[in-house]
């Protein structure tokens, strides 16, 4: 008897324990990451002109200031990610960045653009800071940015 009960309880143990939908693993990396995600913070240097918007959406004298990051899978493990910056009373901005590799690391994804990690993201947020210099003017230009889904 007291090793029906000790099975039974090792049973149900193991029976409650059932996966989530949140626990499947997603079957490649850039499925993991792709989705919209609304910016919470972002920079952008080019030269001598500079944005740094702390905190997002950013409203000042009647005008706001919002914008989504957008990663579409194109294969298993490579995105493209479209930025677009929203202010009130103009037009959309955008930007697009092709061929983006995603690559699993110990908890999250790293985003390489030619080899170059970029980002990480984890399927919720975004990380971004790319800096370099400009070929033409020998200028430093920066980008980053912060996102969640």
């Amino acid at each position: 008897m007291k090793k029906l009960i000790l099975f039974l309880c090792v049973t149900l143990a193991f029976s409650a324990c059932k996966k989530g939908e949140n626990d499947i693993a997603p079957e490649n990396p850039a499925d993991a990451v792709a989705g919209t995600y609304t910016l919470t913070s972002f920079y952008y240097a080019a030269g001598s002109d500079e944005i740094d918007l702390p905190k997002m959406p950013y409203s000042q004298s009647g005008q706001t200031i919002s914008g989504t990051v957008k990663l579409a899978a194109t294969s298993q493990d490579h995105i493209t990610l479209t930025l677009i910056l929203k202010v009130t009373g103009q037009t959309d901005s955008s930007i697009d960045i092709d061929n983006i590799q995603v690559k699993k690391t110990s908890e999250a994804y790293g985003l390489y653009l030619d080899g170059e990690l970029v980002a990480d993201a984890d399927g919720d947020n975004i990380i971004f800071n790319v800096s370099e210099t400009d070929a033409q003017t020998n200028e430093p230009i920066a980008l980053k940015f912060n996102a969640k889904k």
